[in-house]
């Protein structure tokens, strides 16, 4: 049987390829990026050929202008002087003249549809660059948030001495990281990244459609897409906040969660209610963070398991320690099904908030059943201890 204890070397080797995982997702997060940028590019040639498109069209107006013009001083001497030319003279310029006419008439119609097309790419193409911008946003975001948790691996490394303890918290970190990292790019996938697709196809129905003198539709279509590319910049939002939430380094741990709370509520309708016991203190870092993921996981959980009405968030300051509670009055479930699961690998959430307090020398304690709601209690130390 292999020994449960491991050597540094293996520890260190564990590390690297959670480091590694991370940075395949960051390349992901470029390859997001990139396809905003190819796709920008391509609007803008199209709208740079549509623009030379009309300079041609203005042109040939301008020399049919003329020529009509000229023609109709002809038919008017010819009106004038009706009886100095023949009828296949006569015949001849009208005929000429209605036929300029019907090209002038073509080439006004063409330079219209081509200044319509024009407004409609350049309208594109300012919500791709917004696009392009959110998408270049993430990609920080997304770095920052990969060099902060490659610097927590390597500050677990250099403070857990006993090699088991660093072994498993290992095993637990590259599971958790690798489960996120598969979570996000799920996200940009199946948000973003298929929402870019969808535009490039809208895009080109909208071409055909204006190509066509499909006025209407194409209006139709452009709608459809001013509603695609919002809702992408919404996930995208979505997506950088739930990375790094900037108000929690900024202004602490209380007003990051009123501000999540209110816009969850105001999502799904849920009645949150936030209480403050005690004197509100700035925490150590490490303890904002838990805390205020702890709280993000449980009301993730309740909002999409439990269908409660109302959540309460209770946070508790002490001298000695800080209590976090979160109450809903959903449907609950059976706990020992669900702990069974969370022995088998399963129930992601459930199991980080427990590791992410126990590595604080913290407690969490679930209660729940089916019909009474669940009640979730996380308490850590003020004084923050990873020895």
């Amino acid at each position: 049987m292999q020994s449960e204890f491991l050597s540094t070397k293996t520890v260190e080797e564990i590390l690297k390829r959670t480091l590694n995982a991370l940075e395949e997702g960051k390349t992901q997060m470029y390859d997001v990026a990139e396809a905003a940028r190819h796709e920008h590019n391509r609007v803008q040639q199209n709208l740079d050929q549509v623009r030379s498109e009309i300079q041609q069209a203005i042109h040939d107006v301008e020399d049919l202008e003329r020529k009509f013009n000229h023609f109709r001083v002809r038919l008017y001497h010819v009106n004038k002087d009706y009886e100095l030319y023949s009828e296949n003279e006569k015949r001849s310029i009208y005929e000429e003249a209605e036929l300029i006419r019907e090209q002038l008439a073509a080439a006004r119609e063409r330079e219209r549809i081509l200044r319509v097309r024009r407004d409609g790419l350049e309208q594109s193409l300012m919500k791709l660059q917004e696009i392009v911008d959110k998408a270049e946003t993430l990609v920080s975001q997304v770095g920052v948030a990969l060099n902060y948790l490659a610097g927590n691996i390597r500050e677990v490394n250099e403070q857990i001495e006993n090699v088991q303890a660093r072994y498993q918290i290992g095993q637990e970190i590259l599971k958790g990281q690798e489960e996120e990292r598969k979570r996000m790019a799920r996200e940009i996938h199946d948000g973003p990244v298929q929402d870019l697709a969808n535009l490039v196809v809208q895009m080109e129905i909208c071409e055909r459609l204006y190509e066509s003198g499909r006025h209407q539709d194409a209006m139709a279509e452009l709608t459809s897409l001013k509603r695609l590319v919002q809702g992408s910049m919404r996930d995208m939002r979505r997506i950088i906040h739930d990375l790094s939430p900037m108000t929690l380094e900024d202004l602490g741990l209380i007003p990051t969660v009123r501000k999540y709370v209110e816009e969850v509520s105001a999502q799904s309708g849920i009645s949150i209610e936030v209480s403050v016991l005690g004197d509100e203190v700035r925490l150590e870092s490490p303890l904002e963070v838990a805390l205020f993921r702890t709280i993000q996981e449980a009301v993730h959980n309740s909002r999409r398991h439990a269908n409660p009405t109302a959540v309460v968030v209770r946070i508790e300051f002490m001298p000695k320690h800080v209590t976090v509670g979160i109450f809903d009055n959903g449907i609950g479930f059976d706990l020992d099904h669900v702990r069974r699961k969370v022995k088998e690998g399963k129930h992601y959430g459930l199991l980080g908030m427990e590791n992410r307090i126990q590595l604080l020398d913290g407690t969490l304690s679930i209660q729940s059943k089916p019909g009474s709601g669940t009640r979730i209690i996380a308490q850590l130390p003020v004084e923050l201890s990873l020895e």
